[in-house]
């Protein structure tokens, strides 16, 4: 039978509703060809939320945008490391960050076609969830955001990369000399501190961020229904002069 690997790929470029099938299906063939270890991983395989299988076919259809993504990513996770550790970083996070928001939101429009050319819905919660997705599965699995392999839906909870990074000292100058027990669960307390706020701040990041996509999209959506409304005016203003013309001509 074909490659195993590239018949797992395969079952990721399905229309969902074919997954579920198609795995069994290969997972039946490879166990009649001895391979039961296989078959039995293969039909473990967990099928893709809606918006993880939405993110896996931008991974296949727009791959240029999807690196775009994973690029921006690693910028955005340097400058990020830089400013913990002192330098001045503080220009290239927010330029890192506002392309991140730009990424996105081009891929969750990206998105949202496929979404509607599936025949699916694409509500305001799904491309949040799909964005969402983007963003963490971008940082924490690059590697199954770029192969359109993800089956659920991706949250990093925690500054991940930031595991194990030392933070610049705080507060007055120790003596170098000095390595007391006080000394050290000092520094412990300080670097627990840190962590917990930086994942209170990474998640009102993901939060704000959320909200302010979903409030770009609402805009839009109020945009569209406003130019929709005006229009239809516009078709009833003629109409209505029309009738008035032709009233004044009955009258004459």
């Amino acid at each position: 039978m074909p490659n195993t690997e590239q018949e797992i790929d395969r079952l990721f470029d399905l229309p969902l509703d074919e997954f579920t099938s198609a795995r069994n299906e290969l997972a039946r063939q490879l166990k009649q060809n001895g391979e039961a270890e296989t078959a039995e991983a293969v039909r473990g395989l967990a099928k893709p939320t809606v918006a993880a299988w939405a993110v896996n076919q931008l991974a296949r259809r727009e791959p240029e945008a999807v690196r775009a993504l994973l690029n921006v990513a690693a910028r955005l996770r340097s400058a990020q490391e830089r400013a913990l550790t002192g330098e001045r970083a503080a220009d290239a996070l927010r330029a890192a960050q506002s392309e991140e928001r730009e990424v996105i939101r081009d891929l969750a429009r990206r998105a949202e076609k496929i979404l509607r050319d599936e025949g699916r819905a694409a509500s305001g919660q799904m491309l949040e969830r799909v964005s969402s997705t983007l963003r963490a599965a971008a940082v924490a699995d690059p590697g199954v955001l770029r192969e359109g392999r993800l089956s659920g839906d991706v949250e990093v909870s925690g500054f991940d990369a930031f595991a194990g990074l030392e933070l610049p000292k705080t507060g007055r100058r120790r003596r170098a000399t000095r390595a007391s027990g006080d000394d050290l669960a000092e520094r412990r307390r300080e670097k627990r501190e840190a962590e917990r706020r930086r994942k209170q701040l990474e998640k009102r990041v993901r939060d704000l961020s959320a909200q302010a996509d979903a409030a770009e999209r609402e805009a839009g959506r109020a945009r569209k229904a406003a130019d929709e409304a005006e229009a239809i005016a516009q078709e009833r203003r003629r109409e209505a002069d029309d009738a008035a013309a032709e009233l004044a001509e009955l009258s004459e």
